[in-house]
């Protein structure tokens, strides 16, 4: 257990290289303007590719670790229904393009960030069956190595005097690689492992058991990405790109979370299925270690907040030392959230998850709308924004606590 936590750990770090410090350069190098465009694109791609993702990797995660020897069929089964989904996410990305227009989307940019986010998808799916199956190993070195180039090549673009658009097509290239070199390691792993020869009633089955995973996807990553869209309506550019520098710490940040869940669900999800009366104390050490990792990181914002803003951004992000408090709250309940999430996903009670995300999605639209219509600044949306973090956390224990009552393990 220790080793995986190791090799994941190191996975994980990998992924800040990418998921924080490369945009912390980006946004010292180019200001809030750039840099809020860069971010808005950037996370109507990752929105856009939600259609793509619908909770495979979730799906692959919990279902090979409670039952591995169905590697073969689920991964295969997978894939063609994730692969029946690239036409409505290409046809849902024309049509939004076409409603926006490229004065809001511009298409040069666009477009590198989408065919990203969909290589991401695909490579991140290629990744999870070495996770479920034990081979952290196999995982880290895919990461590592691919975030580690990410961040050279899109660093080295960005430093040169790099426009967001080739730093764009920078992420393109590495995204590619990464999914080149997950296919490659998982068929050496599996070996047996073979995409063709599909019934056809495969991929209708496989969307059956993975709607509540997709649905729940969703709404999760749309906690990281929508916020940006919203503020981008509500205040305009440069105060995206200000609100975006203190939403990239906190992505940076969650990127940590994984270093749990993805050792631990494939345990809780066994320990479950096989009404192991460990699961109670697993479930505990899980939640608690999430908890820990969030205060952790969300101490020093609120203790510091404007020297934390001064050294990672600069003078250009004046204004963000006031809202990082804030964004502290907002990292603690996300950790408080998650570690009960990973509970409820492991009894297989994903589908409480979902209604827990669109109770707490609900929430905060309302909340917006008050916001909008009072004229309030960008401070009360971020109130607005804990708030509905906090119901997502106390439902996420409701429905651990209603799991724990009503079975015996």
């Amino acid at each position: 257990m220790k080793r995986n936590f190791l090799f994941t750990a190191v996975s994980i770090g990998s992924r800040l290289l990418t998921g924080l410090v490369i945009f912390v350069l980006l946004a010292r190098l180019w200001g809030p303007h750039d840099f809020g465009m860069f971010s808005f694109v950037f996370s109507v791609s990752a929105l856009l590719a939600l259609i793509v993702d619908f909770g495979f990797a979730s799906y692959i995660l919990r279902e090979l670790g409670a039952e591995p020897r169905s590697a073969v069929r689920l991964i295969k089964n997978a894939f063609w229904a994730k692969l029946s989904l690239l036409l409505i996410f290409v046809l849902a990305a024309t049509g939004l393009w076409a409603f926006l227009g490229t004065s809001v989307l511009p298409l040069e940019l666009a477009l590198p960030l989408l065919l990203a986010a969909a290589a991401l998808s695909f490579a991140d799916f290629f990744v999870a069956p070495l996770r479920a199956l034990g081979r952290y190993d196999a995982e880290t070195g895919i990461v590592t190595s691919t975030n580690a180039l990410q961040f050279v090549i899109a660093g080295s673009v960005a430093w040169s005097g790099g426009s967001p658009t080739t730093v764009a097509w920078a992420f393109v290239a590495s995204r590619m690689f990464y999914l080149a070199l997950a296919i490659h390691v998982l068929y050496r792993v599996i070996p047996s492992l073979s995409l063709g020869g599909i019934d056809a009633d495969a991929p209708r089955q496989t969307f059956k058991r993975v709607w509540s995973y997709g649905i729940d996807g969703a709404l999760t990553t749309a906690w990281g990405q929508l916020d940006v869209i919203v503020v981008r309506a509500l205040y305009g550019t440069q105060a995206v790109g200000i609100y975006a520098a203190g939403q990239k710490i906190i992505q940076g940040v969650s990127a940590l979370a994984p270093v749990v869940g993805n050792v631990m669900i494939p345990k809780l999800a066994s320990q479950a299925k096989s009404c192991d009366p460990r699961f109670q104390r697993t479930a505990f050490l899980t939640a608690g270690a999430m908890l820990g990792i969030g205060s952790l990181f969300a101490a020093p914002m609120l203790a510091m907040p404007e020297q934390i803003s001064s050294f990672l951004f600069g003078n250009k992000f004046q204004g963000l030392g006031q809202l990082l408090p804030l964004f502290a709250l907002i990292l603690g309940l996300k950790y408080l959230a998650a570690g009960s999430g990973i509970v409820i996903t492991s009894a297989g009670l994903q589908a409480k998850r979902v209604i827990t995300q669109f109770v707490a999605m609900t929430v905060f639209a309302a909340l917006i709308t008050l916001v909008f219509h009072k004229g309030l600044d960008i401070k009360f949306f971020l109130m607005a924004y804990v708030f509905s973090m906090l119901v997502t956390a106390l439902l996420n224990a409701r429905y651990w606590l209603q799991f724990s009552g009503s079975k015996v393990l």
